[in-house]
């Protein structure tokens, strides 16, 4: 056994299952908050949230002992060690943010808002845990397409299969920092601003500006898989298992539990028939990854990003639930004209922030690439 090079790729699988693992049990934790389920500690949501904490911080750690086992000339393995490293730091941040939150229930009970001291700290973990594995994903396909020697089980499927999971997760991760940034509710909670600050005209800008931000880091996210993932059909997979994860995790969930209470006021029956709509929101997404040359430039990534922004914003099913039917409060009552209004006047802000997200794709993709690596044909070339 070549150690450290042969545990790479198993390391990157552990780490990102993980990282999956805890942004998949993060959302599916929020849609059982938002139902009102009673909140403890030993739930199956935060059993898949922490089981992928701790999967993470041991292959980030991992990170650690075979840095050291390539030594200051492992270069170009060196790099491919980035990752876990960004990782390590999100793994430290949510062994603080386990404890603090802890202390924090205890001393003002349980509350169902993302930003709050604890919460934050626990969700920035997950955010960077979702990025370093995809940089550590990413470089392992560009090293393993450049035809370095990664070891024994560096079989090009396991690779690919991996960089296709970091990226779908990479995506779910960036819809969560929105939320995070957008959470009314837990800012007025947290600073004391009261409920009315965050019913009213904040309520409004917030559920406003997620929908114009997911549709940024949504385009960002899948226009950075098409470009660096060189197969055709990789960013469907992408968004079906970012689909997938909605659907089981939010959607399909939310809607067993309302019919388990008998279904009041036919709240599980809107997000029931709202499924078959979500799903066709893919369409697009799949239409272009199939039909289109996967290096866009110019007015064609632009063009690119516009169309799939508005699309990326519906895929993320808390928000657009709350679009097509009504279900949030600001959309029942602040937005008294009717929701096809609203949807149309979202769609202009969200084009050009799906835009802006196709801009800043040359960028992403040098971030998470290496020039240290060799860069293989069948993948864009580093550009400033």
């Amino acid at each position: 056994m070549n150690f450290p090079r042969d545990l790479l790729v198993p390391t990157y699988a552990v780490g990102v299952l993980g990282a999956f693992l805890q942004i998949s049990g993060g959302f599916w934790d929020v849609a059982a908050h938002i139902e009102g389920i009673p909140e403890t500690f030993f739930t199956i949501q935060h059993m898949f949230l922490y089981a992928g904490v701790g999967l993470a911080l041991l292959a980030s750690v991992s990170g650690l002992m075979m840095r050291i086992g390539f030594g200051k000339s492992g270069v170009p393995e060196r790099p491919l060690l980035t990752g876990l490293s960004i990782s390590l730091v999100g793994g430290a941040l949510q062994v603080v943010a386990g404890p603090f939150d802890f202390w924090w229930h205890s001393m003002y009970g349980f509350d169902p808002f993302l930003f709050t001291p604890s919460h934050t700290l626990l969700i920035a973990g997950i955010i960077l845990s979702g990025v370093g594995m995809t940089v550590g994903a990413t470089r392992l396909l560009q090293a393993s397409d450049s035809g370095l020697g990664l070891g024994m089980f560096s079989k090009p499927w396991v690779i690919r299969a991996l960089a296709v999971v970091s990226f779908a997760t990479l995506w779910l991760v960036l819809n969560g920092l929105v939320y995070l940034l957008t959470d009314v509710g837990g800012i007025a909670y947290t600073f004391g601003l009261g409920e009315s600050w965050a019913r009213g005209d904040a309520g409004l800008v917030a559920f406003v500006a997620a929908g114009i931000l997911l549709a940024g880091t949504g385009a960002l996210a899948l226009l950075t898989a098409r470009r660096t993932l060189p197969w055709r059909g990789s960013l469907t997979m992408v968004a079906l298992i970012g689909a997938g994860v909605t659907v089981l995790a939010n959607l399909s969930f939310r809607a067993s539990v309302l019919f388990e209470r008998g279904n009041p006021n036919g709240s599980g029956s809107a997000i029931a028939s709202f499924i078959p709509l979500y799903l066709l929101f893919l369409v697009p997404v799949v239409v272009f990854d199939l039909g289109a040359s996967r290096e866009l430039k110019g007015w064609l990534a632009l063009a690119a990003g516009g169309i799939l922004g508005p699309f990326a914003s519906y895929l993320d099913g808390f928000y657009s639930l709350n679009l097509w039917t009504g279900g949030d409060e600001i959309v029942t009552t602040v937005i008294a004209s009717g929701r096809i209004y609203l949807v149309l006047g979202l769609a202009v802000p969200m084009i050009l922030a799906g835009a802006v997200g196709a801009l800043s794709r040359t960028r992403f993709t040098n971030f998470l690439l290496s020039t240290k690596i060799p860069i293989p044909s069948n993948m864009p070339l580093m550009r400033k």
